[in-house]
């Protein structure tokens, strides 16, 4: 499981204000994962060029060497050719030229062992003189980039043989092919370490250069951060989809928001062997539900209107990994057994049809393209279908060979943008994975795309709105939320939220919304809920499911129920929003820690959610400010922060 505390505070985006030192290293371990790296994909495997540019000082290190001074010129331009091929090469790179980048990086490693072999004469001076000894580790690291630079191009060629028609990934022998292509990367990556090791071991170099240093070895750092992703995906790709595995695939209707990301009207099996896909079929979730004779009460906000549960709502928890249990245990009673889940909302399809075009698809007389595919197929699929063939989700079917046909002919320099667009609809959980498999879930876990409510020994906050209406209005809603935190003299803090929904549209939301905040707050008061009768998860003749009998654990304070899910403490209650009109709820609590010199904030987003613009006001009290992440203002003793994105925020303090 993932913790959240207070390390990276410096790393991520730190940005040291008013007082100095930085504070030490141990009053900021055991902490939180940087931010993610926002550079696209492409971007982030060029950071040879800058690094390869400290070898144009390393002959001020050989001008120290009385005795070298005639072979300078030879260093020099040996060291200034190595540059020009690492720069090019990263060029190349970017621009998914691999053969050329190849031979450059080949080249410069020639001219890197060229002017290594003139230092080598003077290598004793390198135990007196500190910039020639500067000079030899520059050198030596800009080997192993330049080495680096050519296993990374014979890793990324893999893309040449990748093969996608309308049956899914084709490349033959793929699972042994990624076996060896982890390989290659992980050998990339350990010569990226190595360069890494070598430019820090840079002592003495002209002050017109430490700037530049500095900056190469944030590059390469961030280059090993990539490779070490890459590594992680081919890895993760492997578990999931080696050997033979079936898969239960749920598409969940961001529009009628759900805990881990909308209703589930659509869902597929996929079956793989290998590393490709054998099967895929996609159908009505009631088909499905009507073959489960499992009876389950449902949920208790369901209640008394929906008193059954069924798999189309059985995504009910904000965690992803315990919807997906449940989700695996009703698709079990209904068809057959699976090995994991995989889900994803309609952002995907956009991002692709945004990638290959637009679709015709002549037989339903409309062309799907980015800006109108989510509209478009809810409108198709549950409203304009033939109700005497009554498969409303067949035209799902027929689109998604379309898609990969698309994906088929794609052109070699749009792959790496392929799989930019996974990667950041991984990133905005958009799409989220489970496996039965505990070694596959930790890794799934350990890069960020499992869904699972995240742990911190701070303040934590996440908003989880649940349409229980029955209308599609949810990507039209406007929500806002404002926390104002106050340190008291005791060090206690109290927290005050307020959460805005704002319905543009005609049709009403109808919203239970939860708010996650650290386990064991203290509840204090509340305004703007909804008067509602509050149910039980139970309905006569039906069983009771026992993780939603835990759920039901709590207690009501006027229109809030509090109650704790994942481990954390949770005010849920009722908001209906009609259209034209706005809302406004107000919840205070007590944390359940007080302030030591330490405090972090981290607001988890809702899956599949569309970004809503959070703000953030913390009074220090007593408290004076030491160090915080960037993005924070001061106005005297109050500081200011928030942000409108679409993945985890982190912000983090150092107090006196």
């Amino acid at each position: 499981m993932k913790r959240f505390s207070t390390f990276d505070i410096k790393s991520t985006r730190a940005k040291k204000q008013d007082r100095d030192p930085v504070p030490p290293a141990q009053v900021i371990l055991n902490s939180v994962k940087r931010k993610p790296n926002r550079k696209k994909f492409a971007m982030q495997l060029t950071s040879f060029a800058l690094a390869a540019f400290l070898l144009i000082f390393l002959i001020q290190g050989a001008l120290y060497l009385s005795s070298a001074k005639n072979a300078s010129g030879e260093i020099l331009g040996a060291a200034t050719s190595a540059y020009s091929d690492l720069n090019n090469a990263g060029k190349n790179l970017e621009q998914q030229n691999l053969a050329q980048a190849s031979q450059l990086f080949e080249s410069a490693t020639s001219n890197v062992k060229l002017a290594q072999n003139k230092l080598d004469k003077y290598k004793a001076l390198t135990w007196v003189a500190p910039q020639a000894n500067s000079a030899d580790h520059i050198l030596t690291g800009a080997g192993y980039l330049a080495a680096a630079g050519e296993k990374l191009t014979s890793a990324l060629d893999l893309f040449a043989e990748f093969k996608v028609s309308s049956k899914g990934v084709e490349t033959a022998n793929l699972e042994a092919k990624l076996s060896a292509n982890k390989q290659e990367l992980t050998e990339t990556r350990n010569l990226v370490q190595r360069s890494s090791d070598e430019f820090n071991q840079v002592s003495s170099i002209p002050l017109d250069y430490e700037g530049t240093l500095q900056k190469a070895k944030n590059e390469v750092f961030q280059l090993g951060a990539v490779l070490d992703k890459l590594v992680g995906l081919e890895n993760l790709y492997l578990g999931i989809f080696g050997g033979q595995k079936t898969y239960l695939l749920i598409f969940q209707n961001s529009d009628e928001q759900r805990a881990t990301g909308g209703f589930i009207g659509t869902y597929g099996v996929l079956k793989t062997s290998h590393g490709t896909v054998s099967k895929l079929n996609i159908d009505s979730i009631y088909d499905l539900d009507g073959r489960i004779n499992e009876l389950v009460a449902a949920p208790g906000p369901m209640q008394p209107e929906i008193n059954r549960w069924g798999i189309r709502d059985s995504n009910w928890f904000a965690d992803f990994p315990a919807s997906a249990r449940k989700l695996l245990y009703f698709f079990e009673k209904g068809q057959e057994t699976s090995d994991g889940v995989i889900s994803t909302t309609p952002k995907v399809f956009e991002d692709l049809l945004q990638l290959v075009g637009p679709i015709p698809m002549e037989q339903y007389g409309v062309t799907l393209t980015a800006e109108n595919f989510q509209e478009t197929v809810q409108y198709k699929t549950s409203v304009d279908y033939n109700r005497t063939e009554n498969k409303p989700k067949k035209m799902l079917a027929d689109f998604a060979p379309l898609l990969l046909n698309r994906l088929t002919n794609l052109p070699k320099d749009k792959w790496l943008s392929f799989f930019q667009i996974m990667q950041d609809n991984l990133n905005q959980r958009q799409i989220l994975v489970y496996s039965k498999e505990a070694d596959v879930e930790k890794s799934i876990e350990s890069l960020g795309f499992s869904g699972k409510i995240l742990s911190t020994d701070h303040d934590y906050l996440s908003i989880v709105n649940t349409n229980l209406g029955g209308t599609k209005t949810d990507l039209r809603m406007e929500q806002s939320a404002s926390l104002k935190s106050k340190i008291l003299s005791d060090g206690s803090i109290i927290n005050t939220l307020k959460i805005t929904r704002k319905n543009p549209s005609f049709e009403n939301n109808r919203d239970y919304i939860r708010i996650l905040v650290p386990l064991r707050s203290d509840f204090v008061s509340a305004v703007g809920f909804d008067e509602a009768q509050t149910f039980a998860s139970v309905s006569q003749g039906l069983r009771t499911d026992p993780d939603l009998a835990a759920w039901d654990t709590g207690y009501t304070r006027g229109n809030v129920f509090v109650r704790t899910e994942s481990d954390k403490t949770e005010f849920a209650g009722w908001l209906d929003v009609s259209g034209g009109s706005e809302k406004i709820v107000t919840v205070t609590y007590m944390l359940p820690f007080k302030i030591n010199s330490v405090y972090s904030l981290l607001v988890q987003k809702q899956a599949g959610s569309k970004p809503f613009n959070f703000q953030c006001e913390l009074s220090l009290g007593k408290y004076s400010m030491n160090w915080t992440t960037s993005g924070i203002s001061r106005s005297g003793s109050t500081l200011n922060f928030g942000s409108n994105s679409n993945t985890d925020d982190f912000w983090g303090f150092v107090l006196n």
